[in-house]
């Protein structure tokens, strides 16, 4: 919630949102003035969110099907989005990007989840080859910048499974995305040399967001 910088009232998506298990929580960050969006592309998924939804009594949540190609979302409904582990998984994430773009109001946040690549998890079809199940920091970076998005925070470690980290972009105002796309690989370059330094030790990692923040 820190990270997406909700408001009550606001919009938001959870896009690939699974069990529907941040779609209840941000449902109640919002209010029911506010506005939900959860997307997930097969209809057993679509299911538990909308029963998730049900049993936590909010009426301030839509739940739309996505697809390969596209979040699913309308033009800019949203203030904010989350991708929780779901990134890596995009077979065209040039088009999803794009989707993501048109989804966000200018000045809306970008918070995206991921883990570095998982030799030991499963493949996923049809997904750009990363040397695992994941996606490495430098080419989440790298893949956002280039189509406009501008690096707000980065945690370098994150609780979720894997190896994982967080990166918040936001959309800027026309003015200055085009000088975003142009600057990806300082950026990365950045990232991996903080990326080489130790690791945080465990109690950092169940502290609270902002003692993760860089």
């Amino acid at each position: 919630m820190k990270a997406l910088e909700l408001r009550r009232g606001q919009s938001v998506a959870d896009v690939g949102a699974g069990d529907g298990d941040f779609t209840v929580p941000l449902g109640r960050a919002v209010g029911p003035a506010g506005r939900v969006f959860a997307t997930e592309v097969e209809d057993d998924k679509l299911e538990k969110v909308r029963a998730a939804v049900g049993a936590a009594g909010l009426a301030n949540v839509t739940v739309l099907r996505g697809a390969q190609s596209t979040t699913g979302l309308p033009d800019g409904c949203c203030d904010a989005i989350l991708l929780r582990l779901v990134y890596h998984h995009f077979t065209d994430p040039a088009a999803m990007r794009r989707s993501l773009w048109g989804a966000l109001k200018p000045g809306g946040r970008l918070v995206v989840v991921e883990t570095t690549p998982q030799k030991a998890w499963s493949v996923l079809p049809g997904v750009p080859e990363r040397g695992g199940h994941g996606i490495p920091a430098q080419e989440l970076l790298a893949d956002m910048e280039r189509d406009g998005f501008v690096v707000v925070d980065r945690y370098y470690e994150w609780p979720a499974e894997g190896d994982s980290y967080c990166v918040v972009f936001r959309r800027p105002s026309k003015a200055s995305a085009a000088t975003a796309s142009r600057t990806p690989a300082a950026s990365a370059r950045g990232w991996a040399a903080r990326s080489s330094s130790p690791a945080a030790p465990s109690a950092t990692r169940a502290g609270t967001a902002s003692s993760l923040l860089q």
